[in-house]
């Protein structure tokens, strides 16, 4: 339970610092990208909050359309600059929202700031999108908004792309399983202290039809059960708990959604995360881009504030690397994962096919740019071909570009033995 929920926006707390770099480090790729498509663009915060904390610093709203603002003053079309609607979404602090984002009035647009409950506004809002690019930023104050009923619906209304970035406590949800189930949980290490889990309408739960029924809602399914049992027959502790629930949660949205990618927030190696940022998207192009901005910030997260100036194995031993999930693998442990998942595909291969569907399979492993050095190294064996388009630069080299983007194309073509 949240310690002083009066306090919430007082200051803004390193774990706020952190989502909010991990969307605005995305959106600007994201939305010059779907500019450049010439198509409109609907984003939405659904749990907004004030926009500004009380200590001056940017909230979510402002960064968003810090981010807008920039892009679209930076992309222009032969029918004009592009549309990027916005809407934010808050039912205790509208009004101070309205104020702490008006100086974003201007030619780009009137920010939309709704009253009320995300749960009742926000299928209105999108039932008349259709054709539209839709992102939405769910930061819920509690677990009870996550209901995976209303995700299976926006699946539904036909818009052009849909993405979501979705807070999701976890542990917190594990453990209210546990309280559901009458299960004792306070002896384990996993599970202490979790009051530093800050929510501002903590989900209160009890061992009722109504309670379990919720987190089924939540969940997506009665999954969690089966990984509780196992958790109070000591087959698996409560970090392996927490990772299992999360595995087939994602799994869950992967029925209705293409690419579901998350990354685990925590300030030390070894720490419990303190939630996990999840990316649920239908299209590669948005896998992708997530993929590289969560590894950018995973390793700034490293190196800035979990390493503290330390050495780590992964410096001393250039083989090997950190996941995501800060376990360590070695190069040779990617390339056979790589070699496997590359024999997948019966023919061609886009470079970006191929990494968003590496990445949606095994998690977030390394940088891309290791993967890079594997598959040249696998063209050197004579294992596969990369064909760039175009295949020289202006200046008659060989082109030796990566990234797909306007006018550039990788396949990957494996040849057969």
């Amino acid at each position: 339970m949240a310690k002083d929920n009066k306090n919430f926006f007082k200051t803004k707390n390193s774990w706020s610092e952190i989502k909010d770099q991990l969307l605005g480090c995305y959106l600007t790729p994201y939305f010059q990208k779907v500019l450049m498509t010439g198509q409109p663009i609907f984003y939405v915060d659904c749990f907004a909050g004030k926009g500004k904390f009380d200590d001056g610093k940017d909230g979510s709203p402002r960064i968003a359309l810090q981010v807008r603002d920039g892009c679209l003053s930076r992309t222009t079309l032969g029918n004009g600059r592009g549309q990027i609607d916005t809407c934010f979404i808050d039912l205790n602090y509208a009004q101070e929202l309205s104020v702490n984002i008006a100086d974003f009035d201007n030619a780009n647009g009137r920010p939309n700031v709704i009253s009320g409950k995300y749960e009742d506004k926000i299928e209105g809002l999108l039932s008349g999108k259709r054709g539209v690019n839709v992102f939405l930023y769910i930061d819920p104050y509690g677990i009870r908004a996550l209901d995976s009923g209303l995700f299976d619906k926006f699946e539904t209304y036909g818009f052009r792309t849909l993405e979501m970035l979705i807070n999701f406590n976890s542990f917190g949800f594990f453990r209210d399983t546990c309280r559901v189930m009458k299960v004792d949980y306070q002896n384990d290490e996993a599970l202490q202290d979790l009051d530093d889990l800050v929510e501002y309408e903590p989900t209160k739960v009890s061992a009722t039809k109504q309670s379990e029924d919720l987190l089924t809602r939540i969940a997506g399914g009665d999954y969690w059960k089966a990984i509780v049992t196992n958790y109070n027959e000591g087959r698996i502790n409560g970090f392996q708990a927490e990772k299992r629930l999360s595995a087939e949660y994602k799994q869950r949205l992967r029925q209705r959604y293409g690419y579901v990618l998350d990354m685990p927030i925590r300030l030390k190696p070894g720490q419990r995360p303190k939630y996990r940022m999840i990316h649920v998207c239908d299209h590669e192009d948005g896998c992708f881009l997530m993929a590289q901005n969560m590894q950018k910030r995973k390793d700034e997260l490293f190196i800035n504030v979990q390493q503290e100036g330390q050495l780590s194995l992964i410096d001393v031993v250039p083989t090997m690397t950190s996941t995501a999930e800060n376990e360590l693998v070695t190069t040779d442990e990617i390339k056979a994962k790589l070699k496997e998942h590359l024999a997948r595909f019966s023919g061609d291969v886009r470079i970006t096919t191929l990494l968003a569907t590496f990445v949606n399979d095994y998690g977030l492993l390394c940088q891309f740019r290791m993967i890079y050095d594997i598959l040249e190294e696998m063209k050197s064996c004579g294992m596969i071909d990369i064909e760039r388009t175009p295949a020289v630069t202006i200046t008659g080299k060989q082109s030796a570009f990566w990234e797909e983007t306007k006018g550039k194309q990788i396949v990957i073509r494996r040849i057969k033995p």
